[in-house]
């Protein structure tokens, strides 16, 4: 589906839920999840703590769903709660894990996802979320910029910052060429 034809249908599903209706909702969940999913995962670095901040966000949309404004990036809007709710879960997770909530991934896609979170351990969160936002979201400079409350000049620079940090680890090399 277009990018343009999910903002109008998430713009439409917010403003709707703004007036009392919660059957949108389920559209907003249907074009947002896993995005949602895969944002709170880069902070959270725990699948269990990611679907809790999907909830999360989800409930936090109709709490807030008011104070959106029609036309505004309904994405932007709805990645900017999702990040909220992720990095709250981190501030109160406790410093340990039980082992007996440690589980081995037992599908492959999730091995793969969770190997290419791996390369990004050398990251803080911050540089996490600009690489996942900006490779995987696809979001323009100025829409991450919006989401982590920063310029877009910024966003670039920590983007390229984190590049480089990345290929200087993993290839010894620090400049692109």
């Amino acid at each position: 589906m277009p990018d343009e034809t999910k903002s109008k249908l998430c713009d439409d599903a917010i403003v709707a839920i703004a007036s009392g209706d919660r059957q949108p909702l389920e559209v907003l969940y249907d074009h947002m999840a896993r995005d949602i999913y895969v944002t709170s995962l880069a902070i959270t670095r725990n699948h269990a703590d990611a679907e809790d901040a999907l909830q999360d966000t989800m409930l936090q949309i109709v709490k807030y769903a008011s104070s959106y404004r029609k036309g505004s990036n309904p994405r932007a809007w709805i990645l900017t709660i999702a990040r909220h709710r992720a990095l709250d879960i981190v501030r109160r997770r406790k410093p340990t894990i039980p082992l007996d909530e440690i589980s081995l991934a037992d599908e492959s896609s999730e091995v793969n996802g969770e190997l290419a979170l791996s390369l990004l351990d050398d990251l803080n969160s911050s540089e996490r979320q600009l690489i996942i936002f900006r490779l995987y979201e696809e979001l323009s400079y100025s829409e991450i910029a919006k989401i982590m409350k920063i310029s877009t000049f910024a966003a670039q620079k920590r983007y390229q910052r984190a590049l480089q940090k990345l290929k200087k680890k993993h290839t010894g090399k620090e400049n692109f060429q």
